[in-house]
């Protein structure tokens, strides 16, 4: 049976979703192919039917995926202020698989290198470029350099309190950032 165009990208589309989310709880080397189309309720066989250059291919748009929701909502946000809270909630912190790509996938894109890399990396200037949006005063390379310092405080803060094993240093992390950069975001 043939599959439609519409069907063949709406296919795409799910193994697409599927293996970002995927990617971002388990990493890029924590799930495979075959178990990525099942999440998708697809088979591994179509696999290259829709990704010719393979897993890189997958990894690459996988990656941009990830940071769609993030730029869309910090573009429509109300304020810094209010992207700096919930980026370092604990909510945001515990939400692995819709959460920042920056913390769960900045290791493994290094690794990966290639198409994956140019996607982090625009996904990277895509949310400065949203956060730029928030600054109020200044010039624009002073607002650029304070949007670099607010997502590079943030993507750390998160990446160390998801890491450390100590669930008040973790809270401690969050809020201790929250705290710097609400002083300085006025």
């Amino acid at each position: 049976m043939k599959v439609t165009k519409e069907k063949a990208a709406q296919n795409k589309e799910s193994m697409v979703v599927a293996a970002a989310r995927s990617y971002r709880e388990k990493g890029i080397e924590g799930i495979g192919i075959a178990e990525l189309a099942r999440s998708a309720g697809l088979t591994h066989g179509g696999f290259y039917g829709q990704f010719p250059g393979g897993k890189d291919q997958l990894i690459a748009e996988a990656v941009t995926k990830t940071f769609e929701p993030n730029v869309n909502g910090w573009k429509s946000a109300e304020s810094l202020q209010a992207i700096v809270e919930y980026y370092l909630s604990e909510e945001h912190r515990d939400d692995w698989g819709n959460g920042c790509p920056i913390p769960s996938l900045g290791s493994d894109v290094a690794r990966c290198g290639g198409s994956a890399s140019k996607s982090f990396t625009d996904g990277v200037r895509d949310l400065l470029d949203a956060l730029m949006l928030h600054m109020p005063t200044g010039t624009a390379a002073e607002k650029s350099e304070k949007a670099l310092q607010i997502l590079v405080s943030i993507a750390g803060a998160t990446l160390i309190a998801r890491a450390v094993n100590d669930q008040a240093l973790s809270q401690h992390v969050l809020q201790t950032v929250n705290k710097t950069l609400s002083a300085t975001a006025a």
